[in-house]
């Protein structure tokens, strides 16, 4: 079975990011946990509610990659990374004399992350009023994807409490190698 892939693309001011990322992340969250879900509002940037799973597993999950994200950014002086969502199904996969289960990716979230910063207080209005757009464009967007596809969800087979596990992954676009180059070699002070 292949697996769906859905992209989107965010241009935020740093102080911007994380709550929208947060509020991305958990929107996609809500509709595809398939446990018993106690629902959780939220609001970020002062007029965006988005609805959560209310599971301290969830919530610290996404705080942590997240918080990653955000260090990434700042690490590596970057100004673009990506987070990534993916959801896998767990099925047996026989061998000759064993048994052992294998995760199957049956959809994918990628998000880039185009970091932008500030150079004055008239353009942090701007830059607030565009991340406001783009986090409702983006809630939006998921739930719309959500609504339209759903013939790729595989059918639930396990007791579990969520049959379907996720991953939340970090990967800075560019310059994560030679940042860590940087870091590795030491300065030489100057003769």
């Amino acid at each position: 079975m292949d697996h769906r892939v859905v992209t989107q693309t965010l241009d935020l001011e740093r102080r911007f990011i994380e709550p929208v990322v947060k509020g991305v992340l958990h929107t996609i969250l809500f509709h595809r946990y398939f446990g018993n879900v106690s629902p959780r509002d939220t609001c970020i940037l002062g007029s965006i509610q988005y609805t959560s799973v209310d599971n301290t597993d969830v919530q610290r999950q996404v705080d942590e990659r997240v918080d990653e994200l955000m260090q990434s950014l700042a690490l590596t002086g970057d100004s673009k990374s990506q987070i990534s969502l993916y959801f896998t199904e767990t099925k047996p996969r026989r061998a000759w004399f064993s048994k052992s289960e294998e995760e199957i990716c049956w959809e994918e979230w990628i998000i880039h992350i185009n970091c932008t910063v500030s150079k004055s207080p008239t353009e942090v209005g701007q830059l607030q009023a565009s991340a406001e757009d783009q986090a409702k464009r983006a809630i939006f967007r998921v739930i719309q994807e959500m609504d339209k596809h759903k013939d790729h969800i595989p059918l639930i087979a396990s007791k579990q409490s969520n049959p379907f596990p996720y991953h939340i992954s970090v990967a800075p676009t560019s310059g994560l190698w030679s940042s860590m180059i940087k870091r590795a070699i030491p300065a030489r002070a100057p003769k």
